[in-house]
């Protein structure tokens, strides 16, 4: 590569980090050209991509910026997975395809701005609920107040009729 290829090599890289919501380095070394194009596929289904980068160019290209954190795990060949959508789902994906391919291996991951996490971090994201899940939960909470509140404010009437009830039966003599 010549110092043009490189530049715009880097360019490329920092074009697909920029605006990048989590990013995952892994070793792919022993892979098949069919597993990559597997990764590929199941990452495409949850909006993530992966690339394979040189160390020192992926290094220059994240200095500075939202993935510093990744430059000390710059080791050997890797793989860069990234999303710009959210983080749990690319995790799983590729948490998911570790477990079926040995040879996969990953080595860290960087929330955007964060700190570096390693593969166990990486684990503990993908478990993690993606957006709808949050929302419905949010939406679940914020449905059981008014609820709860009709609730509370219904009692005392239906414990008072309870308690008529209660005294007509007696006064029958059931």
């Amino acid at each position: 590569m010549n110092r043009q290829e490189k530049a715009e090599e880097i360019d490329r890289i920092k074009g697909l980090l920029d605006g990048a919501q989590f990013v995952v380095l892994a070793e792919y070394s022993g892979l098949e050209v069919n597993e990559m194009v597997e990764l590929r596929q199941e990452l495409r289904k949850v909006q993530g991509r992966v690339r394979i980068v040189k160390n020192t160019l992926a290094k220059i290209a994240t200095s500075g910026g939202n993935f510093e954190a990744l430059q000390p795990h710059f080791k050997g060949p890797l793989a860069m997975a990234f999303t710009l959508d959210e983080a749990p789902g690319t995790a799983t994906a590729l948490v998911a395809f570790q477990k079926g391919h040995p040879k996969f291996k990953i080595t860290a991951g960087c929330l955007s701005g964060g700190g570096a996490v390693d593969a166990k971090g990486v684990d503990a994201i993908s478990k993690l609920p993606g957006k709808d899940q949050l929302r419905a939960m949010l939406l679940g909470t914020l449905a059981g107040v008014p609820r709860n509140m009709v609730s509370l404010l219904s009692a005392p009437a239906r414990n008072f009729v309870g308690v008529l009830e209660a005294r007509r039966r007696q006064l029958a003599g059931e």
